[in-house]
């Protein structure tokens, strides 16, 4: 009897051991868990904060980028208009053509300084670029600063594809214009503008003294006047919708921006 006592005795300091033990085991694994669970707590919240930032910087560098587009957008408009304004007088005179000597150097001065060229925007879409092909468009948490990023980089190709159509009308209207005016008359007129082109925009009347005198039209083709009338009728339209399209990218631009500000409280 007293054998079996001490046995039972035994067997029950033993099952109490193991019950101490395993309760130790278990607060050893419940206390790493948790460690675990904190560490990964703080390792996302670190990359949260991380992710922020980043977005941060990036909504930072598209308000600097955007204050850029709108000052160029801005300047090219103003240009623009004034060459428009040009282009229209010019197709007044094309419209009612003289035989005389003094109408024929004034189309071939405005011609010469209105029709040289035209003022465009280039967008380097740097922040735009590094959102895109990083795939960190995604850590643009507002949806509405995101869909407006995407509308504005759809805005921009819009305008690149109206500079194509606007190219080949110029080159159109050039080589007729080639065929009917005497060009080489405005060599040193050509070389004024070459060393400054954005004198195009101002006054016809330091173009003057630049433009020789002799026969300013190559042919007395009315059929060739009509044609030079319709080609740069049509650069003139196609120049005018340029115009337009960049102040709707203006637009957008300003629009994206006051989200940006609103939203994020950054001015940039």
């Amino acid at each position: 009897m007293f054998q079996l006592l001490n046995k039972a005795r035994r067997e029950m300091s033993s099952e109490g051991s193991f019950s101490r033990y395993l309760r130790y085991a278990l607060g050893e694994i419940v206390l790493v868990v948790i460690g675990i669970l904190i560490a990964l707590q703080i390792d996302n919240w670190n990359d949260r904060r991380i992710d922020s930032e980043k977005e941060r910087e990036y909504l930072s560098s598209m308000l600097t980028d955007l204050r850029d587009d709108v000052r160029e957008i801005d300047e090219a408009v103003s240009g623009n208009n004034i060459l428009l304004e040009g282009i229209d007088d010019l197709l007044g005179m094309l419209a009612e053509p003289a035989p005389d000597s003094a109408y024929r150097r004034e189309v071939l001065i405005s011609s010469v300084v209105r029709t040289y060229w035209h003022l465009r925007v280039d967008f380097p879409e740097l922040t735009m670029t590094q959102l895109k092909y990083s795939g960190d468009l995604q850590l643009i948490e507002n949806q509405n600063i995101k869909h407006a990023i995407l509308g504005y980089e759809q805005g921009i190709e819009v305008c690149r594809h109206q500079y194509v159509e606007l190219t080949h009308y110029f080159h159109v209207f050039e080589a007729t214009q080639k065929q009917l005016l005497n060009l080489a008359l405005a060599k040193k007129a050509y070389e004024y503008i070459e060393s400054d082109w954005l004198r195009i925009l101002g006054p016809l009347e330091p173009f003057e003294p630049l433009v020789q005198p002799g026969e300013y039209f190559v042919t007395d083709d009315p059929g060739l006047l009509a044609l030079y009338y319709g080609d740069l009728l049509f650069y003139r339209t196609s120049l005018n919708n340029a115009v337009w399209f960049l102040g709707q990218q203006r637009q957008m631009a300003e629009q994206l921006m006051q989200l940006i500000s609103s939203e994020y409280g950054i001015e940039g």
